[in-house]
């Protein structure tokens, strides 16, 4: 049965690297994905445009109406009421069944306070998963994997790609640093590359377990 999927992230360029392969093989699966970006970035010299992060998502496959911009304030994303209503308006609007966001036990004050926000909000939805990032602290611990070809991989990728500001800054954003991720995460469960989520809720719903 397809899927209506959404992937929240905090910034531009979060969800490739989370979770861009297992965003891929939704689409080669013929799932609808929809994404959230709650912030623009500006602080971490995102364009302003965000011709980046569209040229990005365009690459992975996403509608351009598919694609939400928060417009919060980078630096300030809250976990407060009007962020949790906004997502919550979005899963209802798309009639969502599957989100993936940020671990909430990570270095940066936005990734946590949108994975808190996004619990809320999907708290009704049957699976919400989180992902690893640069900035996710070294407990995280997951028992979910999804496997992803090569040629998802090289999707997610290609399509990291367009960050220009990102990749120039070397830091937070290293593609070797992805595909090297990729493989290890491969290793912990006898596939070429996986990409590694933790678990914050699954419900099997009606007769399945």
């Amino acid at each position: 049965m397809k899927q209506n999927i959404l992937a929240v992230g905090a910034h531009p360029d979060d969800i490739e690297l989370g979770c861009g392969g297992t965003v891929a093989k939704h689409l080669e699966l013929g799932d609808s994905i929809y994404v959230i970006i709650m912030t623009n970035g500006e602080n971490g010299n995102h364009p302003s445009d965000k011709s980046e992060c569209l040229k990005s998502l365009k690459k992975m496959g996403i509608k351009k109406e598919n694609i939400i911009f928060g417009n919060f304030p980078d630096g300030d994303l809250s976990d407060d009421n009007g962020t949790v209503s906004f997502i919550e308006n979005q899963i209802k609007k798309f009639n969502i069944t599957k989100v993936y966001t940020h671990n909430p036990n990570d270095r940066h004050q936005d990734h946590r306070n949108c994975s808190n926000a996004v619990s809320s909000a999907a708290r009704d939805i049957p699976e919400i998963l989180f992902f690893e990032g640069p900035s996710t602290k070294v407990s995280f611990e997951p028992h979910y994997f999804v496997e992803i070809s090569e040629k998802n991989l090289k999707k997610k990728i290609d399509s990291l790609k367009a960050y220009k500001t990102q990749l120039a800054k070397n830091s937070i954003l290293n593609l070797e640093w992805v595909k090297n991720l990729a493989k290890v995460n491969g290793m912990r469960c006898n596939s070429k590359y996986s990409e590694a989520f933790e678990i914050n809720h699954i419900l099997k719903e009606g007769k399945n377990v």
